[in-house]
């Protein structure tokens, strides 16, 4: 059993637990007061942390934005935040949920970075009878393994896999020398079994050959008999979904054997500016998903601050280079924000949740719609592909090269081939 795995089993196991603990603690689906807790359950360290090394400007942002409270119909509102590290752990995202929900007694929980934290802090919730709003998960990968069904307390704002294996596929299409053969890099978790799921039909509809040398352990030091694979097998085009780290190990492998494919689209790995850095050189010109962007003409519906002064600002503090995972964080807030005060009674847990299921908006990340799908209790973000370029001072920077998926957000440059 792997180590995902085991955790993933662990976090099933504690939530069950933790929620019928819940269920005892909380008889009652309405709190009371005029102080609003939001709980948000976010991995700080562990194997995932690259995810949350904005958080703490991210929060500071927020709790800037809501110093003041909010007003919902006459009654004015404090919001406290209070905040949980999931450690990269299934097992422990349950817990602290389970805190947040039995001790701290908050009005409504957020989770955030992958379904090792949104999905067992979800299954709390919907145990609980708690709100909750979760983002950075494919929503097949929240919504399926859960069950499947139409949840009543949990919601997921975020982009879908299937929906990126027909963006990608698009930019394969631009390749020349069609047709291609695929090379599959996919990990034995969560995420492999998705993109195995979704990617493999689309490459067989374009009459591509697929090579997938099956799913690999996370962790794996030595990438090179699934270097010698694709190799023999004739890859152009390689499709990955590996954490950072792991790709980083593979991608200076494959140089060193001298595998380059004509495009490297790369899924989760390289949504971090970071991990690029990590590769030097060879990070120029690989693909990205980018479902955020500093250049996207959104701004926050809590204070109105743009994309570009979000992004900016965290860099000026920070000196680090702005990420991905900030804007759907502070979204995640905003939409928080407007279903409490769309609620009526942000104490009345039930009223709240339903608030949610009838939210259409904008935040900082664009336009989100919980009424429309793409089943019951997911709105979609904006999915959009970059490719990372250096630049003159040795940075990378992430140029938006397809808008296929929302043509209102301006193409940045051109593909470019890595040979």
């Amino acid at each position: 059993m792997s180590r995902r795995t085991l955790l993933g089993a662990a976090g099933l196991a504690a939530a069950g637990l933790a929620g019928a603990c819940s269920k005892g603690l909380q008889s009652s689906t309405t709190s009371s007061g005029k102080n609003i807790k939001i709980g948000y359950v976010i991995p700080k360290t562990g194997p995932l942390a690259v995810f949350g090394e904005s958080n703490d400007y991210v929060l500071g942002v927020i709790r800037n934005a809501l110093k003041d409270g909010i007003t919902v119909g006459s009654t004015k509102y404090t919001i406290e935040i209070v905040d949980k590290d999931s450690q990269s752990s299934s097992a422990r995202a349950a817990q602290v949920a389970g805190e947040l929900i039995s001790q701290d007694q908050v009005d409504i929980v957020l989770a955030t970075s992958t379904p090792d934290t949104t999905n067992p802090v979800s299954d709390q919730c919907e145990a609980a009878k708690v709100p909750c709003i979760a983002t950075i998960c494919p929503w097949e990968i929240w919504y399926y393994p859960r069950g499947g069904k139409d949840f009543e307390y949990t919601y997921l704002h975020f982009i879908g896999t299937q929906a990126e294996a027909q963006v990608f596929a698009k930019l394969w299409q631009r390749v020349p020398g069609a047709p291609h053969t695929v090379g599959a890099l996919w990990p034995n978790d969560v995420d492999g079994e998705s993109y195995r799921k979704y990617f493999t039909p689309v490459v067989k509809d374009l009459g591509y050959q697929l090579v997938d040398p099956g799913a690999y352990q996370d962790g794996t030091q030595d990438f090179t008999p699934i270097i010698s694979t694709f190799k023999n097998g004739g890859v152009d085009i390689l499709q990955a979904a590996p954490i950072p780290p792991d790709f980083i190990t593979f991608w200076k492998q494959a140089h060193q054997n001298r595998f380059t494919p004509k495009l490297a689209t790369i899924a989760k790995a390289l949504l971090f500016p970071s991990a690029v850095e990590a590769l030097g050189p060879l990070g120029n010109n690989l693909v990205a998903p980018a479902w955020w962007h500093r250049d996207y003409p959104y701004k926050s519906s809590l204070d109105g601050t743009t994309a570009a002064a979000f992004a900016d600002g965290y860099q000026q503090k920070t000196g680090k280079q702005w990420t991905q995972p900030m804007g759907m964080d502070h979204a995640v807030f905003e939409i928080a924000v407007a279903a409490l005060k769309a609620s009526g009674n942000p104490k009345d847990r039930a009223a709240v949740a339903h608030a949610i299921g009838q939210l259409k908006g904008e935040s900082i990340t664009g336009t989100y719609d919980f009424t429309s799908g793409p089943v019951k209790n997911v709105a979609l973000a904006p999915d959009l592909i970059g490719q990372w370029r250096l630049n003159a001072s040795g940075k990378f920077d992430l140029i938006v090269v397809d808008n296929s998926a929302a043509p209102s957000i301006p193409v940045q440059g051109d593909l470019q081939f890595l040979r």
